[in-house]
């Protein structure tokens, strides 16, 4: 696909008149009833409606138990302190991540080794896990980037070879699977994202998931500031007495947080259908535009199609990725960066004191990579403009 003319950013005219946004959501009147429902009925926290969507998201992922929490890292330290995680201990997770993932590991008391990332892929590279194992190693987190899953197979052999747990970071994997198998289900435990921009939303919010019994008692309790009853479940049958029976925090879900995403679960199925579409799309637009790579997953995965990220051979353009970001920003083309490997962020650096030399592959693609806009209701010829304005600008820039 070429797109003749000048890039925005040299003077030319815009590939849109108008910004699209990297992401929009869609919420509608069935949101709108969902919360009013909650406003009127006199329970707002924690209550009936968390208990359903818990419910619902169980039968979703085919999971033995599935917890809602405040966030999706709150949900990653209740996991770690079910499983023992604590002082002295480690916890190996991938150089290309979002910070939440290392710092749940810190809260947990826990120090995080990094491990560098698979080409092309950039989910944790199975050889490199194998090979920060230590003797204080207690368990590795999985994170599904982008909505294609880790190297799942390869990650349990290590894992159970060690005695480690597997811990699934699946912020982005709402409708990933793997190998016939909903992610959520893949390790020991997982959590989930519900933040704006996830396939399914909650405002904010989270929820775990794993087959084990003893850490689903441990992380119910807590969740909430480590009582034994939470205060929905102490009406109808007299006053009891609740008792704080272990350490806590406060990290549960709220029941308007929670008929948010019961009212969305009908549409998730049409909404994954369309952002599996518009990936394809995607992909066999760009085909035909050089030096850019989208990301792609492990063989029997299939994407949830959180977002769309591609790398860039900056070897055979003038200008680097920041620049492509700006000149896409000036077609009014919405852009997001997933991630800068966290080597490259001053806390990792400066206070745990890893080094970007040490995670080549994580490292080179930080510098190179680049998220496209993708949300149910984008349209065909939306796509379509996107990539002409990032074919104008790799054509203009190339050497």
């Amino acid at each position: 696909m070429n797109a003749p003319g000048r890039p925005a950013c040299e003077g030319g005219t815009p590939i849109r008149d108008t910004l699209l946004p990297f992401f929009r959501p869609a919420l509608g009147t069935e949101e709108e009833e969902a919360v009013l429902g909650v406003l009127r009925s006199g329970w707002l926290t924690t209550g009936p409606q968390c208990e359903r969507f818990e419910a619902a998201f169980q039968k979703l992922v085919d999971a033995r138990h599935a917890i809602t929490t405040s966030s999706c890292t709150t949900g990653l330290h209740l996991i770690l302190h079910a499983a023992g995680v604590g002082a002295g201990d480690e916890v190996i997770v991938p150089a290309m991540t979002f910070p939440a993932t290392a710092n749940a590991v810190l809260h947990a008391g826990a120090l995080p080794v990094l491990a560098d990332v698979l080409p092309g892929r950039l989910t944790i590279d199975p050889a490199a896990a194998r090979a920060a194992i230590g003797p204080r190693t207690r368990a590795i987190v999985a994170v599904h980037l982008a909505g294609w899953p880790a190297e799942m197979d390869a990650l349990r052999e290590i894992a159970a070879a060690h005695g480690l747990a597997l811990v699934e970071d699946a912020a982005h994997a709402i409708g990933t699977r793997y190998r016939g198998r909903s992610a959520g289900t893949l390790g020991d435990a997982a959590s989930f994202s519900f933040y704006a921009n996830k396939n399914l939303t909650t405002c904010e919010g989270g929820m775990v998931t794993t087959e084990r019994d003893d850490w689903a008692r441990r992380i119910r309790v807590a969740r909430l500031h480590g009582l034994d009853v939470d205060a929905s479940r102490r009406d109808g049958r007299g006053y009891r007495h609740w008792e704080a029976v272990a350490l806590g925090w406060k990290y549960n879900l709220n029941d308007l947080q929670a008929a948010l995403g019961l009212a969305q679960m009908p549409k998730l199925g049409a909404w994954q259908t369309r952002r599996v579409a518009i990936d394809r799309r995607y992909r066999a637009r760009l085909a035909d535009v050089p030096g850019v790579e989208p990301l792609r997953g492990p063989d029997g995965g299939e994407t949830s199609a959180h977002i769309f990220p591609v790398l860039l051979d900056t070897a055979r353009i003038r200008i680097d990725r920041d620049a492509v970001l700006e000149a896409l920003l000036a077609e009014n083309v919405g852009v997001g960066v997933h991630y800068r490997a966290l080597p490259l962020h001053r806390f990792f650096r400066d206070d745990l004191g890893f080094r970007a030399e040490d995670f080549p592959v994580a490292t080179g693609a930080s510098h190179r990579t680049l998220s496209l806009p993708i949300f149910p209701t984008l349209r065909d010829d939306e796509v379509d403009q996107v990539v002409a304005a990032l074919d104008r600008i790799v054509r203009f820039y190339a050497r």
